[in-house]
């Protein structure tokens, strides 16, 4: 810092003006030689008046240096006092300091030059003007830099070990089920002393802001309005009575600070976090087959015994900034064992209940939709029934599959030996697989289900291919219903 805000600058040498005691010594020796040489005094009065003429002259002469005010080597005007400037700055810098709370030093270089200017008047004013304008304040801070390069200035040393604290406080869990091993900063910190703009000391809270929120918005609203301390721009000072809309000094920009914020952004400080972790996982349970040769092969029997088991895992998870980027199971532990489920599935070949005659399915009639009979392209009659109405079963049999399909939605496949017969887009299916039903048999409800452009029954009758099985949907040749209805 300087020792003095304003240097003076030499401009050669000054005459020496004495003040009126000298003049008058002067008239007095000029009388007595006037005297002691015997001179009248009409002469006397002349040469008296030649030599105060003379010595106006040379004090007007005296009277036009001035002091030439230059920041940093740029001229701004003119004063014909010096102390008038060390003064305003003095007085400009200690303000500033008050405001913000600590010592503040000129960042500019305010000289004066000492010139003989004729026909120039001082023009204090406009230099004060000017130093309030143009002049940059400075302070001592501290610099955080992160592998050598500069990241943010702070007030002071502890603001670092703060600045470290918040952020593995900030990028910890806070979950009670968490326990933090360690937290640790990835790169090289170092902190050491600088001269900056007092604008562009940020406190530790608002450091931990940049690093951990990313919001610059929010940074340069928290550095513009005071906070506690009293810091904040010189804009929202004003209503302190330090300043007015005239009196502003040089401050840190809006987009400098934002500027800085995202230099703050871009070199990151990186929180390494190990956090041990206990879970409690399900152990799915397995499933054992039995195959059972006195079961039909559509039978199936599920032993509703099986369960889950549970587990407890230890992890040790690692974190860069909060974000998991390692995890490692430490240690396992059982704490039920799980049920293995029984599954039993019939293999004998299931007989045939037919009688290779069928009835109408649909109870009370219905009539088949216009264009929706049985063709190429239409395995099957659309019945139209109103919502609900029973469905039949056409002829007895075993259920093989009642569940739901993408475009057929809730449907029934029943196997009669010779025949399978299929009842799709139910409201409801009213059997389950294995279930033996008898011809006339409800087995459902009129519906919609399914890719269905209203309530009705899609019926088809296939025949079997030998196989006594049904293993894919186009598997069975489909044929035409109505060859059973009509006489």
């Amino acid at each position: 810092m300087k020792s003095k805000p304003v240097s003076m600058v030499p401009a050669g040498k000054r005459p020496p003006v004495k003040g009126s005691a000298r003049y008058k010594k002067i008239i007095q020796a000029m009388k007595l030689w006037i005297k002691a040489k015997n001179i009248r005094e009409a002469h006397f009065l002349l040469v008296v008046s030649v030599t105060l003429t003379a010595t106006l002259a040379l004090h007007g002469y005296l009277g036009n240096y001035v002091y030439v005010v230059l920041l940093d080597d740029k001229e701004v005007g003119m004063v014909a006092d010096a102390q008038e400037v060390e003064g305003f700055v003095t007085d400009l810098t200690n303000r500033c300091g008050v405001l913000y709370g600590m010592r503040i030093d000129p960042g500019t270089k305010v000289a004066l030059v000492k010139e003989f200017r004729t026909g120039e008047k001082p023009q204090s004013e406009s230099v004060q003007t000017a130093i309030r304008q143009q002049m940059k304040l400075v302070t001592s801070a501290y610099m955080i830099k992160v592998d050598g390069e500069p990241l943010v200035s702070v007030h002071s040393k502890s603001d670092l070990d703060e600045i470290i604290k918040s952020l593995k406080v900030a990028y910890s869990s806070n979950n009670d089920s968490v326990k933090l091993l360690d937290a640790f900063i990835v790169e090289d910190l170092e902190l050491e002393p600088a001269t900056v703009n007092p604008e562009s000391i940020f406190a530790a809270d608002e450091v931990v802001a940049m690093l951990v929120e990313d919001s610059n918005e929010k940074i340069f609203q928290a550095t513009s309005l005071p906070d506690s301390s009293g810091r904040g721009s010189l804009d929202s000072r004003q209503s302190h009575g330090y300043f007015n809309s005239a009196s502003l000094v040089h401050s840190i920009s809006e987009q400098e600070l934002i500027d800085h914020s995202l230099a703050v952004e871009s070199n990151a400080i990186s929180i390494k976090t190990i956090e041990e972790v206990v879970v409690t996982e399900d152990i799915p349970f397995l499933t054992e087959i039995i195959y059972d040769e006195e079961m039909w092969t559509v039978e199936k029997e599920v032993d509703p015994s099986g369960k889950d088991g549970k587990k407890e895992i230890v992890y040790h998870i690692t974190r860069t900034n909060g974000v998991e980027v390692d995890r490692v199971r430490v240690s396992e532990r059982v704490i039920d064992e799980p049920v293995t489920q029984i599954e039993r599935h019939g293999t004998a070949s299931v007989p045939s209940f037919g009688s290779g005659q069928f009835i109408w399915p649909v109870e009370g009639g219905g009539e088949i939709t216009p264009g929706r009979g049985f063709s190429s392209w239409h395995t099957g009659i659309d019945i139209h029934a109103d919502p609900g109405t029973n469905i039949l079963a056409s002829d007895s049999g075993i259920v093989w599959f009642s569940g739901r399909g993408g475009s057929q939605g809730n449907y029934i496949i029943i196997y009669h030996g010779s025949y399978w017969s299929l009842y799709l887009h139910n409201k409801a299916n009213l059997v389950s697989e294995g279930n033996r039903v008898e011809q006339g048999e409800v087995i459902g409800r009129v519906g919609s289900t399914g890719r269905s452009t209203g309530p009705h029954l899609h019926f088809e009758i296939r025949l079997d291919d030998g196989t006594g099985e049904w293993h894919g949907y186009y598997q069975h040749k489909p044929i035409d219903p109505l060859r059973f209805f009509n006489p």
